[in-house]
């Protein structure tokens, strides 16, 4: 049986922002329960690295600092996804004195009034929360929390990477950049309004970004100052030992997704518990839920992409041959030196993903 070495777990779906992402959807407004947390960690000893990230904001969860608490006494390592709103003196006092491995803020521009058409909160706000995180982590002389930026790319936000990552370098984060395109898995891309479906990106230019990502020497840097750091995030252990073309998906070989009720998932892009669920983390024998997820990675090692995977990129990934995979890399090489040269199109504006606020009365 695999091992179980990586969790991500979601404390709440409330959120203090209202985004693009989830506008016009009906989000239930809950908590996990303290008690609740507590049981899954009982029901999972190995773990070694745990997130907490979801559909909410979750240091919005009243008690979020008592959970990360228990896993430092646990000794097991914490990082955490964050719109970077909350990130107030106290908040950053406690994250820094705990050990939290890493805090990624996520972002999409760098514009104010882009940041808000797409987040719905001010983008002053955040950058006033990264500031004081990075203060109280000099203040006290450590390593730790380091502190990156998690970007959703949309199609109207694709220029906007240059001044994300003069961003970057003008505060002094030192977590890395993690760009992810917006989910064409169909189970996760119905969940998003009609407006945010429209700012995904189609296959060819999702295998641009990647090659861009491969080939952008800020990114390179970046990423290079990151490693030569002792610190290591939870999608930086996760993801060490993925190799495409191998037929394995590292959340299939080490990781699991507990949702807000206990509920998990082979990872946090699969939202359709009813089908795709693995069981109740707490309430459900973890050896039945390992063994759910262990068929999962059978499937993939004979080259059958499970269903609940379908439109993820991890698999698809996982399942290309050697000759894919160089098609792959020169098509995507070939296109994005082409669109260099090429004189740029206008482009078509489909931002903002929110709708316009209504007209303040006096």
């Amino acid at each position: 049986m695999l091992p179980l070495r990586f969790l991500q777990i979601e404390p709440t779906t409330r959120c203090n922002f209202t985004c693009g992402f989830c506008a016009g959807r009906s989000m239930p407004q809950k908590d996990l329960p303290l008690a609740q947390f507590q049981t899954l960690l009982s029901a999972a000893p190995h773990v070694e690295h745990v997130e907490l990230q979801g559909e909410g904001e979750s240091l919005l969860h009243p008690q979020v600092l008592d959970m990360v608490a228990a896993l430092r006494a646990r000794s097991i390592k914490v990082s955490l996804i964050t719109n970077g709103s909350l990130l107030g003196p106290d908040v950053a006092d406690k994250l820094t004195a705990l050990g939290v491995e890493k805090v990624s803020v996520s972002m999409e521009s760098a514009d104010p009034e882009t940041f808000q058409r797409i987040r719905g909160g001010k983008f002053e706000k955040v950058l006033s929360g990264l500031k004081t995180l990075l203060s109280a982590r000099r203040t006290k002389g450590l390593d730790r929390p380091i502190v990156g930026l998690s970007i959703t790319v949309l199609k109207d936000t694709q220029a906007a990477l240059p001044h994300l990552l003069s961003l970057y370098d003008e505060l002094g984060l030192d977590g890395g950049v993690t760009l992810q395109p917006l989910s064409l898995m169909p189970e996760y891309q119905k969940n998003y309004p009609q407006a945010m479906q429209n700012q995904a990106l189609s296959q060819d230019e999702v295998d641009e970004l990647w090659v861009k990502f491969r080939l952008d020497r800020r990114l390179a840097r970046i990423k290079k100052n990151k490693e030569r750091l002792a610190v290591r995030g939870f999608y930086d252990e996760l993801m060490a030992s993925f190799v495409p073309g191998k037929r394995r998906c590292p959340w299939l070989d080490a990781g699991l997704y507990v949702n807000h009720q206990g509920q998990t998932t082979a990872c946090c892009m699969i939202k359709d518990t009813t089908r795709h669920g693995l069981g109740q983390l707490g309430a459900d024998p973890l050896a039945d839920i390992l063994s759910r997820r262990q068929a999962m990675a059978d499937e993939l090692a004979r080259g059958v992409l499970p269903k609940a995977c379908e439109g993820c990129e991890l698999g698809r990934f996982a399942l290309m041959n050697r000759f894919q995979l160089v098609r792959f890399a020169l098509l995507g090489s070939l296109r994005t030196w082409i669109k260099r040269w090429k004189k740029p199109s206008k482009p078509v504006r489909r931002l903002p993903v929110l709708p316009p606020s209504p007209p303040m009365h006096k």
